[in-house]
């Protein structure tokens, strides 16, 4: 396989910033176009997955791209989950009874700025931002972009193709709307969204609760989790019916009732919260579901990645983890089937599937 083909890569997120460092390691010219704004640039959380849980699933991706050490610096162990019942009582459940054993919390943003940072100082990587993807021609390999800020159309070819454009992948609906062969494609929401808050650190810049653990107050229908930050903060995220129950999405349209209810369900959450309000109404809504498909590839000229082939819900805390592992399992692939897109691309989509 010819090391100068040329790769192009959709979506510079986690799991597409990896692949194109990856990639440029290997030797290919690559090229990557994302629709968002620099978010070394610009705050782009909007409320939205601050940090994640991050485990050795994951860390196997670093090791392979050399960054496990600074990776590392960006974590903050949790040893357990840390169980809050309705009156304030805490129990801390082990993830392991081997104290070496634990997962980390890290901040998606900083994560994926390392990993932009990472692979844009490889002379052969090239990321474009503010670049939307319409739709992809997977029979000629090449794809349809709109420049956000001029508004400009333009085609990019490529000798493959990869999307890794989350759960709205445009390869994906390109690959439904055209109906060039059998593809099959679900995606299913639950009755529950989720909403992004914030546990401020103490004035001092400490942790208001205890660092090292993964916070969950569990209610049976619904629940608050909460994973620490290098910063003293914590990301909080509140997992809801839309429209079931006494307390909803649908109903918590007050700041009287929202109170009410955390004062109900999560006093002592409520009483690390002083921005409650403000959070609760400023971030979205958002909603949570499923992406299944197959096949994740055409021929030997486009493959679906990560969440743009295999989403999944956020409280498994296994979305980041799974699309990093994505990019081992298909490197090793790529390093025993090198010289041939097709049997790379089929093999990875049969031996990948059934662990995602």
């Amino acid at each position: 396989m010819s090391e100068k083909q040329n790769i192009l890569i959709i979506g510079a997120g986690l799991c597409g910033s990896l692949l194109a460092l990856r990639m440029g390691q290997r030797g290919y010219n690559v090229n990557v176009y994302e629709m968002r704004p620099d978010l070394r640039k610009t705050d782009i959380s909007a409320g939205r997955s601050i940090n994640l849980a991050f485990s050795d699933r994951g860390n196997k991706a670093m090791k392979l791209v050399g960054i496990e050490d600074k990776v590392k610096s960006l974590c903050i162990p949790m040893n357990g989950r840390m169980i809050h019942d309705r009156e304030g009582n805490t129990f801390l459940s082990n993830y392991s009874g081997r104290d070496h054993e634990y997962i980390n919390s890290i901040s998606r943003g900083g994560l994926n700025a390392l990993l932009l940072d990472e692979a844009e100082a490889l002379d052969n990587v090239t990321i474009h931002f503010n670049k939307k993807c319409k739709s992809v021609d997977f029979e000629k390999t090449t794809a349809h972009f709109q420049d956000y800020n001029t508004k400009d159309n333009f085609i990019e070819d490529a000798d493959i193709i990869i999307a890794t454009d989350g759960a709205g992948s445009a390869l994906r609906k390109s690959y439904i709307s055209e109906r060039k062969f059998l593809f099959s494609y679900s995606q299913n929401y639950l009755t529950h969204g989720y909403k992004e808050l914030c546990i401020l650190p103490t004035e001092n810049g400490d942790y208001k609760t205890y660092k090292n653990a993964l916070h969950i107050w569990p209610r049976g229908d619904f629940m608050v989790i909460a994973l620490p930050n290098l910063d003293g903060s914590f990301t909080v995220t509140l997992f809801l019916s839309y429209d079931e129950g006494e307390y909803n999405f649908n109903n918590l349209t007050t700041p009287e009732i929202v109170t009410e209810f955390f004062q109900k369900e999560f006093p002592d959450a409520l009483a690390l919260m002083p921005n409650l309000i403000e959070d609760f109404f400023e971030n979205p809504t958002a909603p949570l579901g499923t992406v299944k498909c197959t096949p994740w590839n055409y021929k030997g000229n486009t493959l679906l990645m990560g969440d743009s082939a295999h989403a999944i819900v956020p409280f498994y805390g296994q979305g980041m983890n799974a699309s990093f592992e994505d990019v081992v399992e298909f490197d090793a692939i790529l390093e025993q089937h090198s010289g041939n897109w097709e049997n790379v691309f089929k093999t990875y989509s049969q031996t990948r599937k059934k662990d995602t």
